[in-house]
């Protein structure tokens, strides 16, 4: 801040024009040390400003980065599921977690399921490292555990360690990820559709609209898929039970019942979004997940998501993921 400080020493001058003296006086500006109260506060509050912007980039940027890498492990489960069926006649892994037979579904022990948790869970149904071994892609995965874990999962296992029960139990979860449960299904029970485990859709249904009506269901090959590259393979899931229990399904109709139904949830990790990949190795996001569904899904953030939670209203969530769970077959218009 400058300031004027007189100098009243007196000084003279004479001019030709002049015939006297005059005196006068000659003020010099000068400049105080420091700064006022004001213009700091004004200074602290610009690089408070600065540094959330910054912090709030580096965060974004960050979740960005997880995201990708979540869905390039995502690209990498498809791919091998194409794998594995170009060299098993055309078959693709079925979407389940464990290969035992069904209750009074009549269907046999199970041979193909991607992961298989039979005699490979600790206490508390804590997943080990061993469902991974013992399931079909394991090896089509390059026998590597990250494979199956998403590094957005906050409950993810801190160590790669393979683990074993009864006694070696992983610190965390060890998969992150679930397949369509509408895909690699229908091969051994025509009443069993979704996951070999429920009813729907009943494309013989006389609520199923007629020029759809008697429909293929059946998803065991590839070439059983109406439009592969727009089914889903696989979605990041952060299961109640602890780990992921079987495919990812949520309720459709026919048959009729509870209009959007989501019987199971995907993970909230990605802010509005859900990280899935295709049939044909895409991947994408989707921003699906609006603030009111999210609190539907999980209302208690200290906990995973629920089941079986209910999407209200015209339920655009719902009809989406009806619409790439087995696009051909499911209509999202009678949902």
């Amino acid at each position: 801040m400058t300031a004027q400080h007189c100098d009243r020493t007196r000084i003279f001058s004479s001019d030709r024009f002049s015939s006297g003296r005059f005196p006068f006086d000659r003020c010099r500006p000068t400049r105080t040390a420091g700064f006022t109260l004001v213009e700091l506060l004004v200074v602290i509050a610009i690089i408070a400003i600065i540094l959330a912007a910054l912090i709030a980039g580096i965060r974004n940027m960050q979740t960005q980065a997880r995201a990708t890498a979540c869905l390039s492990n995502q690209r990498q489960l498809a791919l091998a599921n194409q794998a594995y069926a170009t060299d098993n006649n055309g078959r693709l892994t079925s979407p389940r977690t464990d290969n035992s037979a069904i209750v009074g579904s009549g269907l046999p022990t199970i041979p193909n399921t991607w992961v298989n948790t039979n005699s490979a869970l600790c206490s508390g149904n804590f997943e080990t490292h061993k469902s991974l071994e013992q399931g079909a892609l394991w090896d089509y995965l390059g026998a590597t555990p990250q494979a199956y874990i998403s590094p957005m999962d906050p409950t993810a296992v801190s160590s790669n360690d393979l683990t074993a029960p009864p006694t070696n139990c992983p610190s965390g979860r060890v998969r992150s990820y679930s397949f369509n449960a509408f895909v690699g299904v229908g091969a051994l029970n025509p009443d069993y559709r979704a996951d070999d485990w429920w009813s729907f859709p009943d494309p013989n249904s006389a609520d199923y609209p007629d020029q759809y009506r008697g429909a293929q269901f059946k998803t065991v090959t590839l070439s059983q898929i109406p439009q592969p590259s727009g089914t889903m393979s696989s979605i990041a899931e952060e299961d109640a039970y602890n780990f992921n229990l079987h495919g990812f399904s949520i309720r459709v109709r026919p048959p009729t019942g509870l209009a959007g139904d989501w019987i199971d949830t995907p993970a909230l990790w990605n802010p509005g979004r859900v990280n899935i990949s295709y049939m044909d190795g895409s991947v994408d996001a989707p921003n699906i997940i609006y603030r009111e569904l999210a609190e539907i899904m999980q209302p208690d953030e200290s906990a995973p998501p629920i089941h079986f939670a209910v999407e209200t209203g015209a339920r655009p969530a719902h009809k989406f993921m009806t619409g790439i769970l087995l696009p051909g077959i499911l209509r999202p218009e009678i949902q």
